[in-house]
């Protein structure tokens, strides 16, 4: 149930959509467009085989170029997710090769089309299989996993403010209400190569993962918005919760808030990998950050 201190408005959203439904996972997306002209976020979703794919995206540029990258982005990762074999997948060069192709893909339209020029996109990439969930992202938009009601991971931003927070120059409450927050220093589509870090992370049954663009996450404080995940149990109705109370809090602020977007997908079954502890304490220790290695919430 949604909480009784917030109220919420379907105004801008679209309806929810069932992504996928396996017997692991289930998965229901959801975007609007806020407060401005136009939407410039994008989400996808598939079952691939064994794998179901995901992401959401949020497009920078002007003459309709955030939208154009968004939706580039999201095609190609789909796409190329779809065409690849589980041994892809599972190695992590999937995953990183669909970064790749849509980052060249905005790029190359940009090229071609000088008023596009200057466009790009975040991503947010997870794809589930029975082995274990691989993920990846560029900019800001989010991935978090929660268990048992509590944040167990999330995607650290690639952002100028959240390289001061790991320098701990400031927190990351102070880094969420800066003014230079919208600053990143990664998106799709605006150098010709980009680097990707794919990591594999273990999942439990009952476990919640969430996609969004910042429109979602930077809406409140983190405790709040982890509490606002977790406001129903069904995965429609956490989805359309906190799609509707994010809304109705940027309406109420002047209506001028960001486009919104966001993945909501529940676990049914574990995963087949799972931590060995003794290596996750020791990769946390030594700052150990891999591809394909579980990076822990800093």
């Amino acid at each position: 149930m949604n909480d009784a201190n917030y109220p919420t408005s379907a105004i801008g959203l679209e309806e929810i959509r069932l992504i996928a439904s396996t017997e692991w996972c289930e998965a229901y997306g959801r975007s609007g467009i806020g407060g401005r002209k136009e939407n410039q976020d994008s989400k996808g979703g598939m079952c691939s085989g064994s794998s179901v794919i995901l992401t959401v995206c949020d497009g920078m540029g002007g003459m309709n170029g955030g939208q154009t990258a968004s939706r580039i982005a999201a095609t190609e990762i789909l796409q190329t997710l779809a065409e690849a074999t589980v041994e892809e997948i599972e190695t992590g060069s999937a995953v990183s090769d669909a970064i790749k192709n849509a980052n060249a893909a905005i790029y190359r339209r940009a090229f071609n089309e000088p008023p596009l020029r200057g466009m790009g996109t975040t991503a947010t990439v997870l794809v589930i299989t029975p082995q274990a969930a691989y993920l990846t992202h560029i900019g800001d938009s989010r991935i978090y996993q929660l268990r048992k009601g509590k944040k167990v991971f999330r995607t650290f931003d690639h952002s100028k403010v959240f390289e001061m927070v790991e320098k701990k120059v400031i927190t990351e409450e102070q880094a969420r209400q800066s003014s230079f927050s919208n600053i990143i220093t990664q998106a799709l589509g605006i150098r010709p190569h980009i680097e990707v870090t794919v990591e594999k992370i273990p999942y439990k049954k009952g476990d919640r993962w969430i996609l969004c663009s910042d429109g979602i996450w930077n809406c409140r404080p983190e405790k709040e918005m982890v509490e606002m995940f977790n406001a129903e149990q069904r995965t429609d109705l956490a989805l359309k919760s906190l799609t509707e109370t994010v809304n109705a809090i940027g309406i109420g602020e002047g209506g001028g808030h960001d486009n919104l977007t966001a993945i909501v997908v529940d676990m049914k079954k574990s995963s087949l990998y799972q931590y060995n502890y003794f290596i996750r304490i020791r990769n946390a220790l030594s700052g150990h950050k891999g591809p394909l290695t579980a990076r822990t919430e800093r």
